[in-house]
């Protein structure tokens, strides 16, 4: 399993479907969308988080809840691929059409929920959202409206799966 979710990590997730609407905000601690789902189906205004590097200059690893066991977001900007075909960039980017699939995202945004010492049960890919970053290296900026799927190890999207939003988030990685 850890084979595999390094994979996901270096890989930065799969694509997804259509944009999950994004409800009110609730609080982190709120319950699943249903008990197999193992996060909060709305992270609401999650405020200003930080986290770190270690899987790379350009990525960006947050706890969103330290459980045990945690559920962690993942950040991973590619250079060559997606809104970065040109290279690395600062401004503000959509999560949309090359962004949307595990090959070809530039801009790779996951959350990786009840991660243990087998690895996460679950993880999850954007469909939709904006990021507006101000630094690339490492990654400083924010979030909204983001919305995020289920979806298998190797990025499928699971049909019927989980579904999870992030309102907004300010975040920074050292």
């Amino acid at each position: 399993m850890r084979r595999f979710v390094f994979g996901l990590l270096a890989a930065c997730g799969g694509g997804g479907g259509g944009d999950t609407p994004v409800d009110a905000p609730v609080s982190i601690d709120s319950p699943p969308n249903n008990p197999a789902c193992l996060i909060s189906s709305n992270y609401g205004d999650l405020g200003t988080k930080t986290g770190t590097t270690t899987l790379g200059p350009s990525t960006a690893t947050i706890v969103l809840d330290p459980g045990p066991p945690r559920d962690s977001f993942f950040m991973k900007l590619t250079t060559g691929k997606g809104v970065f075909a040109a290279g690395l960039a600062t401004g503000t980017f959509t999560i949309a059409g090359a962004e949307l699939a595990q090959s070809t995202c530039g801009l790779c945004v996951n959350i990786l929920a009840d991660i243990s010492t087998g690895g996460p049960s679950k993880f999850f890919f954007a469909t939709g959202g904006t990021v507006t970053l101000t630094s690339h290296t490492p990654p400083i900026g924010t979030l909204s409206n983001v919305a995020l799927h289920e979806v298998a190890v190797d990025g499928t999207p699971i049909s019927g799966g989980c579904t999870t939003s992030i309102s907004a988030m300010a975040f920074s990685a050292q």
